[in-house]
């Protein structure tokens, strides 16, 4: 995160080549997610893809359910320490990156990069904030030229946040 003048700059990771977005909102969120340690940001990470498998009536497939076993396992101290939790999370997020690959339906495919994100969250933090990303990308999908719909999806990730 850069400040300049009182005025944050959004860190969007560089793996988005546009996003529309509320910058206060995603300021509010980062803020927040500034203030939150790694373990908080994957328990965050769930219940975001809880929320955004809902709101695409996605069923989760197998690697889904791997990957939110990985996260959860790795908050309960299950998965190993050092580069072990890494390769685990990673190897259960390329598997989803591999689906949103081949995936011909755009939605489906952001959904698979949001999971990718939620389940990397062992290897780094700023995970949690990524898939928040993707999960607006998803919106911008859904619901092209809709403000509204992002704000509404920002706030509902900021409320998210708060609750952990």
């Amino acid at each position: 995160m850069v400040e300049l003048a009182g005025m944050k700059k959004i860190n969007y990771a560089g793996i988005f080549k546009k996003i529309d977005d509320i910058p206060d909102l995603r300021i509010e969120l980062e803020n927040i997610f500034d203030r939150k340690n790694h373990q908080e940001m994957a328990k965050y990470s769930l219940l975001l893809g809880q929320h955004i498998l809902k709101i695409t009536n996605t069923k989760p497939c197998r690697e889904i359910l791997e990957g939110f076993a990985i996260n959860k396992k790795w908050q309960n101290g299950e998965t190993g320490k050092g580069f072990a939790k890494f390769q685990v999370a990673r190897n259960a997020a390329g598997k989803l990156l591999d689906l949103a690959r081949d995936e011909k339906d755009p939605i489906k495919e952001k959904v698979y990069r949001v999971m990718a994100q939620i389940v990397n969250i062992p290897h780094v933090k700023n995970h949690a904030l990524w898939a928040s990303d993707y999960a607006v990308k998803l919106i911008n999908t859904m619901y092209p030229n809709n403000l509204a719909e992002v704000k509404k999806e920002r706030e509902i990730q900021i409320k998210l946040l708060k609750s952990v």
